[in-house]
């Protein structure tokens, strides 16, 4: 609900959210339909005052908590069916994930499904995971397929059309993936894959913060024929597309350090920088700003993946009100009350335990603690505006280890 708090004889501006708890409540927030008030700028009045947060804050605003809309980008290469130390599949583990996490998100979730590479008919008869090699076989000579349809954007379209996570959906996520246990699909058009899922977030009606979610196992292959251009600069490029206009953002999951079928941590990093979703600042430095799962630890380190994005793609993401949008950072300072203490979140910039903006600038994002406190009952987070801004230093992070 839209609040307005007015304390009288003070100077400039105070912006404040009030939320419910974060993290899978289904009758929080997130059920909220939007306000009106705030829908023209313009947020409701309040009959209560709290206490002014600094001299200088004079009025304070709620902003709307947003719901998540999440287009899941999910590879279905031939590759996929690579074994793990583990010796479940790619596939079987990253299915395995999925499901996990579709059972944690809330109802009020809007999630869809996108499957990759599309356009051509799986290639079974020719191509399987030599049982020797652990890798990609394919017959000698054997048909290829033409990439002129997989590498065309416009003929993606999505395997399961996005709503909200109700029983339903979630049981179409699961025939869907389910039905290409067996299917061995040729090439990863990561360029074409992704400048679809953009476009089709971008054109969905579904309310909420939008975004992306790419798992993938390897590096864009399998375009170069066409004439289509399949390369990393042209991957950056499509995720890029989604910070302009109506904001989407693009979550990097994948596999680096298999010998087999991997990708390039050099290759991955920029996508995420590009898609709005660089992990800390500076993570461009050691190629650690997507997130990247390992062949010992695969399903283990989904999970955690899963976890970490959950908090950035499902969680704790919140529109300012038209008169807080751009305004001066060092004059805004974000408060957690809980009902009976109140502390600074601080600005965040290595997005551990703060907060920061979105790349619209309209929006802002809680990170770690920052947004599971919000699970206590009662808590509310004030955003305001003409308080100084207070923030957590850059520190140095371990190397990443390659």
């Amino acid at each position: 609900m839209s609040r307005l708090y007015t304390s009288l004889g003070l100077g400039l501006l105070a912006v404040a959210v009030a939320v419910s708890a974060c993290g899978s409540d289904p009758e929080g927030i997130l059920d909220a339909p939007a306000d009106p008030g705030l829908a023209n700028g313009t947020p409701d009045p309040l009959p209560e005052a709290p206490g002014p947060a600094c001299s200088e804050a004079r009025q304070t605003y709620a902003a709307t908590r947003e719901p998540s809309n999440v287009l899941f980008l999910y590879d279905r290469s031939g590759s996929m069916h690579i074994q793990l130390a583990s010796k479940a599949t790619r596939w079987n583990a990253t299915k395995k994930g999925f499901f996990d996490l579709l059972a944690k998100l809330p109802a009020t979730t809007g999630a869809g499904l996108m499957l990759f590479p599309q356009g051509d008919a799986p290639v079974n008869a020719w191509c399987k995971i030599n049982a020797t090699t652990n890798d990609v076989d394919c017959d000698n000579p054997w048909p290829e397929p033409g990439s002129g349809a997989r590498c065309d954007a416009k003929r993606y379209v999505q395997n399961v059309p996005s709503a909200l996570l109700g029983a339903p959906q979630v049981a179409a996520l699961h025939e869907q993936i389910v039905a290409q246990d067996r299917s061995f699909y040729w090439g990863t058009p990561l360029a074409s894959a992704l400048s679809a899922a953009i476009a089709t977030q971008r054109a969905s009606t579904l309310p909420g913060a939008k975004s992306v979610i790419l798992l993938t196992d390897g590096n864009p292959t399998s375009c170069g024929d066409s004439g289509i251009d399949n390369d990393i600069d042209n991957v950056v490029a499509a995720a890029a597309k989604g910070l302009k206009g109506t904001l989407v953002r693009t979550f990097v999951i994948d596999l680096v350090d298999s010998a087999i079928q991997a990708a390039k941590a050099e290759n991955l990093s920029p996508i995420a920088v590009a898609g709005g979703t660089k992990r800390f600042d500076g993570c461009e430095k050691d190629d650690a700003c997507f997130y990247r799962l390992t062949d010992k630890n695969f399903a283990e380190d989904l999970k955690k993946v899963f976890e970490e994005v959950s908090l950035q793609a499902f969680d704790c993401t919140f529109s300012l009100p038209a008169n807080a949008a751009g305004a001066d950072p060092s004059l805004l300072t974000v408060q957690l009350a809980d009902g009976t203490t109140t502390r600074t979140v601080p600005r965040d910039t290595t997005r551990k335990d703060g907060w920061e903006y979105l790349p619209n600038g309209s929006q802002i994002q809680l990170y770690g603690p920052a947004c599971t406190g919000m699970r206590a009952a009662n808590a509310e987070l004030r955003v305001v505006l003409g308080c100084p801004a207070v923030t957590v230093p850059a520190t140095p992070r371990d190397p990443v280890v390659r």
